[in-house]
């Protein structure tokens, strides 16, 4: 064999050998994922114990949306965090166990809780209510609580604090940053396109304080929060609401009276029951229960909901229930926190055909986004019930700007009194940073063709004639927003009008203004749906489905590389960035972060061009 052709055959029998290495390791990678899948059907339920303590012991915020199988089987696989709770999981394991006489306690342990939205928070504390009620014990433990900790907690018969914990909780508000100073002194021009009095989410790029529009807005649904949350710690430790004010606006005043002994001032002040730490706690528990510590029979939240059999057992009568949780975004991405419009929309389609489903409830918590986006999920829910099947939206803590637009298209929507809805306004940004760039001494020169065509770049200011046509487009699409609204709504358009104004009202202002019909949570949105479908109650299956993930070999060979190739080899290998990053999302994040404490309000991308 000549001597030139040896290289080349060790290339080929090193490239051979690495085809081999990861096919062998992609056929391994299946053959586990199949064998936990196996394992996890033939899996015994264990029988519940006859004195048992349901224990919540939430690791993680909650959420409303249920996983893929494959995140939470695998979470390096997805984008969403299995340690979170599922809201509606959470209140059917309760209410389960409120009647279940195998359960005679609930230990509330929330020492690793992330908290929650005010309305998801709302939603849980209404099913421990119930538990409290059947008569069985509530134990509650935190080493701290939080705002959103103890709206739990204070629905708990007994609250446990250590001696050095505090009790905290403030209220809410809302402060960001605001930019304009700052892009006027590195010569950076923010030009913004709206419409809509009260729309203020690009606010923070082009002012350098919250507008009096804005303020208002935002002081309207602050109040509705508060005195919800007011009410629930009220009514929860059976204490005025004016002394949860008084802690809320007095706690370091208060604090200093007690000589900063925050753990005595909550006992005195009626927010817990008891000082003690975790031992403290279990012997109270196990007092309660006549039984030795070590005897305790704990039941988890996921082994609890397996001996929990279904409401019904109808497969052929469904109703399917659709997660809408996240940024309306253009194209397939598929990833927690964004809803994007192929996999969204293909899922509604499948439902469409699917004989076995005869309603759809979409449960919507969104703060908006991508007008085509939006656009196509409203057609889609169109088409669904042009098919016979109807659609009812469930507003959990959001429900704005083209998360109301596409749910103008379902027969009837609910909002909880707390959600955030409406946002009927559209607004569009532009960065001009040609300013930065003069003060740098960088200039911009170049052709064009056609020389007399419109091209608008970063690197220049826009002419007054794309102003006006930026303008011009929203404009157009403000007044079919409101055209939605008026057909959808049944409002006179002149009335309809007035409602918007990129205004975001509280769901319970909302329903008197006639734009949700009825004030509820999920699962009385679910009950209006089997109505409409002419369904017996109990004689339908709930079926909730997972936020659509691509789960494809390029994302498993991404993953399991992930702990063996360097970054770069991992990049080059795998299409660069464009994997791991979305440079659109990430723009609109940076830039709009500050602009609500409840979402990204932004109408059209932050792009040179309108998609």
């Amino acid at each position: 064999m000549s001597g030139w052709r040896k290289p080349f055959l060790w290339i080929g029998r090193f490239l051979h050998w690495v085809r081999l290495t990861l096919l062998n390791l992609l056929t391994l990678f299946i053959l586990v994922i199949a064998a936990v899948v196996v394992v996890k059907l033939l899996q015994p339920v264990a029988p519940l114990p006859k004195d048992g303590i349901l224990t919540i012991a939430p690791h993680g915020t909650l959420r409303y949306a249920e996983a893929s199988p494959w995140a939470d089987s695998f979470p390096g696989l997805g984008q969403n965090q299995a340690q979170d709770v599922v809201v509606h999981r959470l209140v059917r394991a309760i209410d389960a166990a409120a009647k279940d006489p195998h359960i005679r306690l609930l230990e509330l342990n929330l020492s690793d809780f992330g908290g929650g939205s005010i309305t998801q928070l709302q939603t849980v504390a209404k099913a421990l209510q119930t538990f409290r009620a059947s008569g069985k014990p509530i134990y509650a433990f935190a080493p701290n609580y939080s705002q959103a900790s103890y709206f739990l907690a204070a629905q708990a018969n007994q609250i446990f604090l250590p001696h050095l914990g505090v009790v905290l909780f403030t209220g809410f508000t809302t402060k960001g940053l605001y930019f304009k100073d700052f892009f006027d002194k590195i010569g950076v021009r923010v030009y913004s396109f709206r419409q809509g009095k009260y729309k203020s989410a690009m606010e923070p790029l082009i002012r350098n304080d919250m507008s009096a529009a804005a303020r208002e807005e935002n002081e309207e649904w602050l109040r509705v929060w508060w005195h919800s949350y007011a009410e629930g710690i009220a009514q929860g430790r059976h204490i005025p609401v004016t002394q949860v004010d008084r802690y809320a606006t007095q706690l370091p005043e208060l604090i200093q009276t007690s000589k900063g002994n925050a753990a005595q001032l909550a006992l005195s002040e009626g927010l817990i029951t008891r000082l003690g730490d975790k031992q403290d706690f279990e012997a109270a528990m196990a007092k309660a229960l006549q039984q030795p510590e070590k005897d305790l029979q704990r039941v988890s939240l996921d082994a609890f909901l397996q001996n929990v059999p279904p409401s019904a057992n109808h497969p052929q009568h469904q109703i399917a229930v659709v997660p809408i949780d996240g940024m309306l975004v253009p194209g397939d991405v598929e990833k927690a926190g964004v809803v994007a419009t192929e996999p969204t929309v293909a899922q509604l389609d499948a439902l469409r055909k699917d004989k076995a489903v005869k309603a759809v409830v979409l449960q919507v918590s969104s703060p908006g986004g991508d007008v085509t986006t939006a656009e196509a999920i409203r057609k889609a829910i169109l088409r669904l019930r042009k098919a016979g099947k109807p659609v009812v939206v469930s507003m959990g803590s959001l429900g704005a700007s083209g998360a109301y637009w596409l749910s103008t298209g379902a027969d009837k929507i609910f909002a909880e009194p707390t959600t955030i809805t409406a946002d009927i306004g559209v607004f569009m940004l532009f960065p001009d940073y040609s300013g930065t760039l003069h003060k740098l001494g960088i200039t911009v020169s170049g052709v064009s063709m056609p020389a007399g065509g419109a091209h608008p770049s970063p690197m220049m200011p826009l002419t007054d004639s794309e102003q006006k046509a930026y303008q011009a487009v929203v404009d157009y699409l403000y007044h079919h927003f409101v055209s939605l609204v008026a057909t959808a709504r049944h409002l006179p358009f002149a009335q309809a009008e007035k409602d918007a104004q990129g205004r975001a009202w509280s769901g319970i202002a909302a329903y008197h203004m006639g734009l949700v019909n009825q004030l509820g949570g999920l699962q009385e949105a679910i009950a209006e749906a089997a109505k409409l479908a002419k369904l017996e109650p109990h004689h339908y299956d709930v079926r909730y489905l997972p936020i659509p993930e691509k789960i494809s070999v390029q994302n498993l060979l991404g993953n399991l590389a992930l702990g063996i190739l360097p970054q770069g080899m991992l990049d080059l290998g795998l299409g660069g960035s464009a994997l791991w990053k979305d440079s659109e999302l990430t723009q609109m994040r940076t830039l709009l972060m500050a602009a609500r404490p409840y979402g990204f309000f932004s109408y059209l991308p932050l792009d040179p061009t309108i998609h």
